[in-house]
């Protein structure tokens, strides 16, 4: 069995009874550690008469947080088979991570969580039922449970740079660890920055074992290095901050500024050529009563190589020539 768990010398029995008095008990250790991405066993045994009688049923039961109350994690009864062989059936099991680390039959009704992360830190609680036909329940659950302690090397869960404005910026360190780790900054020059500078400040996270540590305002182009300790150990990650040119920003600005206004010249030169040729267009509308030719006169235009004459007459056209 993997993982990393803690035996505490200190073991509670808590006693407990059906309706007919038949005593019974249960011992837990009042706390366990473990480590991120290990499996934790919680230890848990407990005491009965009935336990190797075939007829008999036994329910383990973990719930976390409250006594009693507490959500179920894991639900599993230990039943007869056929020739004198026992089966678990699992009921619940919340999200697949749990298990059973003993034997029902040898009184063991310990759990195995798989793959311990940091939002497993709280209490849990142990109940044992003992159930045979034709006789009461016997059940107990421990009072003041077992307290798990999962911790690890921190994880820089994002390392980022945030613009502040045009010239100003920071880069911002979000950190995963418990214990709660400490954050320090290397520049590109190796130099290590003052830990809770003006500069360097580290506040709480977002996440219940999350810090943020931020760098302000980086003079330096080149390679950042977030590094995060804690008793378990150190992570660094690293990101490029290239340096920001005032003098080429403000070129740029101006020649960003230029080259809009010349798209607006451009485009207010086409709109003026749109309207003035809009402008310009004759449109020809028929008058109600219609179109009648004018035959009141008559001009025709003569052309030969001496000279041109022209005439118009109220009847019939007349050429002349000279």
């Amino acid at each position: 069995m993997g993982g990393l768990w803690m035996l505490v010398p200190l073991l509670l029995s808590v006693p407990g009874s059906g309706s007919n008095g038949v005593p019974m008990t249960v011992k837990v250790q009042s706390r366990v550690r473990g480590r991120v991405g290990s499996s934790v066993v919680l230890p848990c045994t407990f005491n009965s008469s009935y336990s190797h009688y075939t007829t008999v049923e036994i329910t383990v039961i973990w719930k976390m947080e409250e006594f009693f109350k507490g959500p179920v994690l894991f639900n599993s009864t230990n039943r007869a088979k056929a020739h004198e062989q026992f089966e678990n059936v699992v009921n619940t099991n919340v999200n697949g991570r749990y298990g059973l680390a003993g034997d029902p039959r040898e009184k063991d009704a310990s759990l195995e969580l798989k793959d311990a992360a940091l939002g497993d830190n709280s209490q849990y609680f142990c109940r044992v039922e003992v159930k045979r036909p034709g006789l009461p329940t016997f059940m107990i659950e421990t009072k003041l449970g077992t307290t798990l302690e999962v911790t690890g090397l921190p994880a820089i869960l994002n390392l980022s740079i945030q613009a502040v404005n045009a010239t100003q910026f920071t880069i911002v360190c979000l950190v995963e660890g418990e214990p709660s780790p400490t954050i320090m900054w290397i520049d590109p020059k190796n130099n290590r920055l003052t830990v809770n500078g003006s500069n360097t400040t580290v506040t709480r996270g977002p996440g219940k074992y999350q810090i943020v540590g931020e760098l302000h305002d980086p003079k330096l182009g080149g390679n950042y290095t977030c590094v995060a300790t804690n008793d378990q150990g150190s992570v660094t990650h690293t990101i490029y901050f290239a340096v920001v040119d005032e003098d080429g920003l403000l070129l740029k600005l101006i020649i960003s500024i230029l080259a809009g206004s010349l798209v607006l010249v451009i485009l207010i030169v086409i709109a003026l050529a749109i309207w003035r040729r809009k402008r310009g267009t004759a449109k020809f509308t028929p008058q109600s009563t219609g179109y009648k030719q004018d035959s009141s006169k008559y001009c025709k235009v003569n052309l030969d190589q001496q000279q041109s004459v022209v005439i118009c007459t109220a009847a019939k056209p007349m050429e002349v020539n000279n």
